[in-house]
This record gives structure tokens, sequence and C-alpha cells, in this order.
């Protein structure tokens, strides 16, 4: 493999950016350019309105999710693989001897559940940058998988019952986007609705998700790094959970799996990631412990560096072709 023009050197040139946005937003933190005060209304405009155009322009005039059957298997999968990551982390957390109270649940949602939106979606776009790729909405759709997930299984885990999960939960931006977007492929009345103009719109205004979001991260990891109480056991099981053991399962999963490429490939790039921040707004949210969610993120996410292209490397070489 030309190490120079590898998929993965390409993958991993993805995410240097990742971490120079995030480096900025702990800048602009630390330097007060944007306040605590100041996220809320940043965070909706991302998650209600960029985002959901970041879908909508990646998802329309896709042809292959006009197959409901190739879609529900990238929402099978996105959920799937959610629940799997969970369940090994569980696993590990009983091991090292936490228990419900004491940082189980907390542990088994953070370290069981990859970024799998705003770290994956560089990585999607250097990878397949040409117009008309359609890896940027097979990803939006295996994220429906996810979301749903993490709103349903994942809550419910947090929350400690299924009350806790209320209809209104569905009522996000992504996801009514995500069920619109495939309405409209399904009927076919994308090819009526998806105009240059409106394409170009839903670009230009999808385009700012991703920086946003990360930048706002970068803010959040500089509020916690110093009020955190390190735990080492925490820290280390937590990486070794999310970047060591739960890799390999994916790629087994990819490997077995009689799916199409696109499929595989999502599933090889969705294993390398690092723990995602929604497990920290969870535990903020029902009780759980936030400081043990946030150590996890910040760790996986700064030992993902390395970490990354040697698993994407594996699934290149042993799986299938990213590229």
């Amino acid at each position: 493999m030309d190490i120079d023009n590898s998929p993965v050197m390409s993958a991993f040139l993805a995410i240097i950016p990742v971490y120079v946005i995030i480096a900025c937003g702990w800048f602009a933190r630390r330097a007060r350019w944007l306040e605590q005060e100041h996220e809320a209304p940043i965070m909706k405009l991302a998650i209600d309105l960029f985002y959901p155009c970041l879908i909508l322009s990646s998802m329309l005039g896709n042809d292959m999710l006009r197959s409901p059957a190739f879609t529900m298997q990238a929402v099978g999968i996105g959920f799937g693989g959610i629940i799997l990551g969970i369940a090994i982390a569980w696993g590990v957390a009983k091991i090292i001897g936490l228990n419900v109270g004491t940082g189980l649940r907390t542990f088994g949602l953070a370290a069981g559940v990859q970024n799998y939106s705003f770290f994956v979606i560089p990585i999607i776009a250097v990878l397949y940058p040409m117009a008309g790729n359609p890896m940027m909405g097979i990803l939006m759709t295996h994220n429906t998988g996810c979301e749903l997930a993490i709103w349903t299984i994942g809550l419910i885990l947090m929350a400690g019952g299924v009350k806790a999960v209320h209809p209104k939960v569905f009522l996000r931006g992504p996801l009514i986007a995500i069920v619109l977007a495939i309405t409209l492929v399904w009927t076919g009345l994308d090819r009526y609705v998806a105009t240059d103009t409106v394409m170009t719109t839903l670009k230009m205004l999808g385009a700012c998700a991703v920086p946003l979001m990360v930048f706002i991260f970068g803010n959040i990891m500089f509020d916690v790094w110093s009020k955190v109480k390190w735990n080492v056991k925490v820290l280390v099981a937590g990486c070794a959970t999310r970047l060591v053991f739960i890799p390999p399962f994916f790629l087994l999963a990819a490997w077995l799996l009689p799916i199409d490429i696109e499929l595989k490939r999502i599933i090889i790039i969705q294993s390398a990631i690092p723990s995602a921040i929604i497990s920290t707004l969870l535990a903020k949210q029902f009780g759980g412990h936030s400081d043990m969610a946030i150590q996890i993120t910040l760790s996986t996410t700064i030992v993902s560096f390395i970490t990354l292209p040697l698993w994407l490397a594996l699934g290149d070489m042993w799986i299938v072709p990213l590229q």
C-alpha cells in the first residue's frame, strides 16, 4: 500500500483539522471570546438548523437510499453498533468493580458510544469528495440508528427506567430531517425538491454544522479540564474499552455481515472513533457521573489521534479497501 496516497493517511489527515478546531475552541474559551452563556444559542443553531441542512443535502438525490431494504439495513447497523459498544463497555465496567451508583451506567454509555457523527463526517468528506458520492448520505442514514439507540436504550440505561423516554426526544432537528429525506427519496419527490438552488443553499448551511459543534466541544473541554478529579483506573479502562476492545468486534462484523461494501466501510470507520460527548450531557441531566463521562471522552479523543489510523489500516488491508 502506497502510504502517501493511502486512504488511511487521507483519513488521518482528515482528523487533524478536527483537533485544530477543538484547540481553537479551547483557546477561545480561555481568552473569553466565547462565554458559557453564548453556547446554548450556537448549539441550537448547529443541531436544529445547520446539521439538518447537512443531512438533507447528503441524502436528497442519493440513489442508494431509494431501496427501503438498504436504508433499513443501514439504520439497523447503526442501532446494533451502539448496543454492541454499550454491552462491551458494561462488561468492562463490571470487571473493574463499578456498580449502579458508582458509575456502571455512565461508563457503559461513555465508553460504549462512539462520536458517530461529527468526528466521522470530516473523514467521509475527505475520503469520498466526489460530487454525487453516496457515502455521506449512507452515513446519515446509519446515524439514524445510532440516534434511535441513544434516545431509547441509552436514555433508559442512564435514567434507570422506561418512563424517561418521552416522545418529545424524537422531535429533534436531525431526526426530523432524516425522516423527511427518506420519505422524499423513497417516494421520488426529491427529484422535484432538490433543485440546484435548494441544494446549494442546503450545502452552504450544512457546511457550518461540523466546525461549530467541534468548536463548542473545545469550549467544553476547557471548562472541565481543571475541574475534573482524574481517575487513572477510569482513564485506562475507558481508553482500552473504546479504542482497543470494541474496534475488533466492529471489524469482525464488517467482515462477516453479508452487506454492501459501502456499509462495511462505514463500520470500519466507526470502529476507530473516540467517545461521544452525548454521554456527558445525559449523565448531567439524569444524575450520572458526568466527571467520569467527560474523562473518558477527553482521554479517548486525545489517544485516538494515534489509534484511529491503526484501526483504519487494519480494516483497509484485511476487510475492504476504504477507497
